[in-house]
């Protein structure tokens, strides 16, 4: 009598074959041996990957792509080169020039340092870190205006020049002791604020002011732009602040006390040189943060509060005064992420994971930093840190774990959980190289290995679904980006192809009730219209053999002309032109618990198995070396069905033909560019009441 063994959850992703005698392990019963070209969803099935439409040919042979993410709502993609920036809008166009081609900004950076350019963004501006360049920001005007400027991290208002005192005489009749007063003016931008350092001091010596009979006052020319000025009286060799004036650029001292808790700002650039320039770049608390210079790399600063581009401190410190501290560690190694989660920055260096915060409830100020160990992991500086699910991911020294950085409250401290440990083989021969998360519609993060391939974390810890997958294409996988959409985030490939370097999107995951908008092709393109035979324009395939999906049917065998030509055997309304690839899943083994104990390491022979489908078409299914189509549509070369299967929520019956076996797992494939998505597998299992290999 068979048994039944139903897998209604699917999301654990692959995991790594030393976890096959785990089967105590939940996801081993949510998990697969093999997830290639599939996504784990977190409502518990899997579905195909989308394919990736083709977009357009990268403007140099080495590129980047940046995200641009002005609002949930606004986007747009970067792509860096050599010195150069192109601007993609989200529907896959170019900005253009006047005269209608795609338009090339300059750019400062050379292709070979794009990989280690670190960026942070705030409304319409981004600063840019990497330690062969000054700090930069790249604002943006318009789509077709982006301009470049160096940091000089210092106010652009000058401070006034020529202060001239003048001794105004009311009558005095005090004493005649007389002392120096000493004063500096400083001048306020009326645009943003920013106060300019102290002018040359000036004194004069008279005798004890009276605010009835004997005044100091102090003069000075126009600054342009100014808003205001503020006056400074040194005290006890101390600039304070005794009071400001307004376009009449005068100040009368009528004996005012200075208050030495608000002194002239001291604007500094730590910046300036070479060996000087940081590596890091983030926000935290209002501030602009920079970190870990050639010269000293387990240095952080942060600008003034609301003030990103202003270093400036006073003496005694304000609270809003810039940052400027140094991790005191046993190993100089450098900081290589930084992330603010909760109320602390949370950093990494090559050996160690640390936070950086004023305690609980307490804004961040010059005089309550504090630095505390949390965990000795190590980072890598392939990629930056992400938030994502309530925690920090970062990769582990070498690229080849990765770590969730969150906190514990058992703990009470920062712990780096091993979110790679289920599936380590998926890292074992590559490593990461660049990294983007998709929010929506499964919470992805992508992966680009050193290896060309792409894995894929779906991550939503709140909900227990974390589960990696694998995924190949006709080329290497060099970048990943990713920026909000509608309905779907949207994620952006570098591909390496045979035509060079492409530059393709991830379409959305498809749930429709038309099928023109199923796309399982990659580096694609697609045409709606009126029926038509011959299509142009897909010179990046030119004497490539093509998948074509047209009209609900599949047509193989087709080739791309030299010229970038494709003609069809019959007329289409709907067609998609691109290059297949196979999608595979094969779940772990069903173990069952029998009266004789668990079905591990017994013969067993699977009998039936029935799939829940979710808006799939055909696909096959079957053991190794016995797979069968499923709800085949008898697609055959040149022939298009108007109706072909399309299921919403239906189950599939399977009769299995195998034999008895320690080894049996169900595989299912697809390598027509259609659709599959598997919501739950039940499979009728006989189990041999003896254990080894053989059979009876």
């Amino acid at each position: 009598m068979p048994l039944y063994h139903i897998q209604n959850v699917l999301n654990g992703g692959e995991i790594t074959p030393l976890m096959r005698g785990r089967v105590d392990q939940p996801r081993y019963g949510t998990g697969a041996r093999e997830m290639r070209n599939f996504v784990p969803m977190p409502q518990g099935g899997v579905t195909r990957r989308s394919g990736t439409r083709f977009l357009g040919m990268a403007h140099n042979d080495a590129a980047r792509l940046i995200s641009f993410v002005f609002s949930a709502t606004q986007g747009r993609m970067l792509e860096f080169g050599d010195k150069s920036m192109r601007v993609w809008l989200p529907d896959g166009r170019l900005v253009a020039d006047e005269n209608g081609a795609p338009k090339v900004f300059e750019s400062p950076y050379a292709a070979a340092d794009l990989r280690e350019l670190r960026f942070a963004q705030s409304a319409d501006v981004i600063y840019f870190a990497h330690q062969g360049y000054a700090p930069r920001k790249l604002s943006r005007h318009a789509d077709d205006d982006w301009r470049w400027s160096v940091l000089t991290f210092v106010p652009a208002i000058a401070a006034p020049g020529d202060v001239s005192l003048q001794i105004v005489d009311r009558g005095y009749d005090g004493d005649n002791a007389t002392r120096v007063y000493t004063y500096a003016v400083t001048a306020v931008d009326e645009e943003t604020g920013q106060e300019s350092g102290a002018g040359a001091e000036v004194g004069i010596t008279a005798k004890a002011l009276n605010s009835v009979s004997y005044i100091i006052r102090a003069t000075w020319p126009k600054v342009e732009g100014a808003a205001y000025y503020r006056v400074y009286k040194k005290k006890y060799g101390v600039f304070g602040y005794i009071g400001r004036s307004g376009a009449e650029c005068s100040f009368d001292d009528e004996n005012i006390g200075a208050d030495t808790e608000d002194t002239p700002p001291e604007h500094k650039n730590p910046f300036e040189k070479e060996g000087d320039w940081p590596s890091q770049v983030f926000f935290h608390q209002q501030r602009l943060g920079w970190a870990a210079t050639a010269n000293r790399p387990i240095t952080v600063w942060l600008s003034r509060t609301g003030d990103f581009e202003i270093m400036a401190a006073s003496t005694p410190p304000k609270d809003d005064d810039a940052i400027e501290a140094t991790l005191a560690a046993t190993q100089a190694n450098r900081i290589v992420w930084l992330q603010p989660d909760r109320q602390s920055l949370t950093f990494g260096t090559e050996g160690s994971e640390w936070t950086l915060s004023a305690g609980e409830g307490v804004a961040l100020t010059p005089s309550n930093i504090s630095f505390e160990m949390q965990t000795a992991n190590g980072g890598d500086n392939a990629a930056p840190a992400i938030s994502v699910g309530g925690g920090v991911l970062y990769l582990q020294r070498g690229g080849k774990a990765v770590r969730q950085f969150a906190y514990n409250y058992s703990a009470d401290k920062y712990l780096g959980q091993d979110v790679t440990l289920l599936a380590r083989h998926m890292l074992r021969d590559a490593a990461v190289t660049v990294w983007a998360y998709q929010q929506e519609p499964c919470s992805v993060i992508w992966c680009a290995l050193s290896d060309g391939t792409l894995a894929g974390l779906t991550y939503m810890p709140e909900q227990e679904v974390m589960g990696w997958h694998r995924h190949d294409t006709d080329g290497r996988f060099e970048d990943v980006a990713a920026m909000p959409g509608t309905p779907d985030d949207q994620t952006w490939f570098l591909v390496r192809r045979d035509c060079g370097l492409c530059v393709e999107r991830l379409d959305s995951f498809f749930d429709a009730d038309d099928l023109a908008e199923a796309y399982f092709l990659d580096s694609a393109l697609n045409y709606q219209g009126p029926a038509a035979t011959r299509f142009n324009g897909l010179d990046h395939l030119a004497g490539r053999e093509v998948q074509v999906f047209a009209d609900g049917g599949t047509v193989d065998g087709l080739a791309v002309d030299a010229d970038g030509g494709l003609t069809l055997p019959r007329p289409a309304s709907s067609v998609h032109v691109g290059l297949p690839y196979t999608s595979r899943l094969v779940p772990n083994l069903p173990e069952i618990q029998t009266r004789q104990g668990s079905s591990m390491m017994h013969n067993r022979k699977i009998t039936a198995v029935r799939l829940r489908t979710y808006r799939s078409m055909s696909f096959l299914a079957g053991l190794e070396g016995n797979l069968t189509p499923i709800a085949d549509r008898h697609i055959r070369a040149g022939a298009f069905r108007t109706q072909p299967f399309f299921s919403e929520g239906t189950d599939l019956a399977l009769n299995v033909c195998g034999g008895w076996a320690d080894e049996s797992p169900l595989i299912v494939e697809v390598t027509s560019p259609t659709p599959l998505t598997v919501l739950a597998i039940s499979t009728a299992v006989d189990v041999s009441p003896y254990s080894g290999k053989g059979g009876f």
